[in-house]
């Protein structure tokens, strides 16, 4: 759907990367036309550094983490200005403005919000940002320059190594490290774009009112009726549930879609292109990264452990292997394999049965711990717990020494 609605606008090359493989799959693949691109094959990342990749990153960490390496791969194509847009995008007005702004500068960012207000009004708390990132990483400009491939060769080397979703760490993936683009290079090498055209998405619904003008969609603010309106430019359709978007609902984790009525057009365009895509047989596929070679699935526990063993430089080659001597091996001998058929991962406190019941349950328990220790040594305790639990501590699991360094 993405690479419809850009061909309708432009006439520019569009690329898709496959950052999975295709176990089982490989006829599909052989079936697919040219510009969709099977990273793994393409891309400057040894076979090595992919496994340690894709097994210390979840799916998103993943994904996000060989961007960098996409922009430098297709540069050595030959193209000089590149516009990356995650998958859940949609465009619905020409893109000439964005290259435009690439003949002068070597990055186009947009900004979370573009608007202050007192109190917020957004469903997506503003604080969020602060963990997120200033700006949203779905969609970035690149052109060709000095400056574009030195910093693409900085965050690359940041990537590979942090793009952990972290908030102790302070890393949001891909995101945050392009924060630091304007301490990075000089003013005139990128724009801050304030276009409310661009990224329009649930956490700017708040501020950014749809506008439809026989079918041509525009966007002005929300807070000021006086404001002028800009062509839509694309919309970012993060985080719903899209297969129910196929059948016409639009399911959000965040955001009251109610409140705003007159974004049901964009709903509408989206709604129709995801049922006309493909999307509902790629989406059925298994992630090749999300189990071992036999098919028993990777815990996030299993990840975060392996990344505090990277760590202490513990390594194992083959990763996915379940052989002798293998990282699967070490976990089936400590009892750390989970062999249900629904990943502990996919629990949340909305699908485990009776989750308010046996949360009380768990408050009487500490409560039952504060009394008996005091407060002082509860307080000192439960400090301790925040650090403690965390997955990638638990790495004391697999390799005993792992506890005497145990990281906040």
């Amino acid at each position: 759907m993405l690479e419809a609605s850009v061909r309708k606008n432009t006439d520019a090359d569009f690329f898709i990367f496959i950052a999975d493989e295709w176990k089982g799959h490989e006829s599909l693949k052989l079936s697919l036309p040219a510009n969709v691109i099977t990273a793994k094959d393409v891309l400057n990342i040894s076979s090595l550094e992919w496994d340690k990749m894709s097994f210390k990153y979840n799916l998103v960490e993943f994904c996000t983490s060989i961007k960098a390496a996409c922009f430098q791969y297709l540069f050595t194509k030959g193209f000089d200005k590149l516009i990356f847009f995650d998958p859940d995008v949609y465009v619905f007005n020409p893109l000439d403005s964005v290259f435009n702004l690439l003949n002068d500068v070597s990055f186009v960012v947009t900004p979370h919000i573009l608007n202050t207000q007192t109190p917020f009004k957004g469903d997506y708390p503003d604080y969020l940002f602060l963990l997120n990132g200033t700006f949203n990483l779905g969609f970035l400009g690149v052109k060709k320059s000095a400056v574009s491939v030195e910093f693409l060769k900085w965050w690359h080397h940041r990537l590979v190594e942090h793009c952990f979703f972290d908030n102790d760490s302070g890393t949001a993936t891909d995101q945050k490290w392009i924060n630091l683009l304007p301490s990075l290079l000089p003013a005139n090498e990128y724009v801050i774009t304030r276009d409310p055209g661009m990224n329009v998405a649930p956490w700017n619904f708040h501020e950014r009112h749809i506008i439809d003008e026989n079918g041509v969609l525009f966007v002005k603010n929300r807070d000021d009726d006086s404001s002028e309106k800009t062509p839509l430019l694309f919309a970012h359709f993060s985080s719903y549930n899209y297969s129910l978007f196929c059948d016409g609902q639009t399911i959000h984790k965040t955001t009251k879609i109610i409140e705003y009525p007159d974004l049901q057009p964009i709903f509408d365009a989206y709604a129709v292109a995801l049922s006309q895509s493909q999307f509902k047989t790629f989406s059925t596929l298994t992630y090749s990264y999300g189990s071992f070679d036999n098919g028993i699935g990777i815990l996030s526990l299993h990840r975060r452990m392996y990344r505090r063993l990277l760590e202490e430089k513990v390594e194992y080659k083959q990763l996915f292997s379940t052989g002798v001597s293998s990282y699967f091996d070490l976990l089936k001998t400590k009892g750390l394999l989970d062999y249900s058929p629904v990943s502990p991962d996919k629990l949340t406190n909305k699908s485990v049965k009776d989750f308010g019941k046996k949360f009380r349950y768990l408050n009487q328990i500490f409560i039952l711990l504060k009394n008996l220790m005091g407060i002082r040594r509860y307080s000192i305790m439960i400090r301790f717990f925040r650090r403690y639990f965390a997955e990638e501590n638990q790495a004391f699991l697999v390799n005993k020494e792992a506890i005497t360094k145990l990281k906040s």
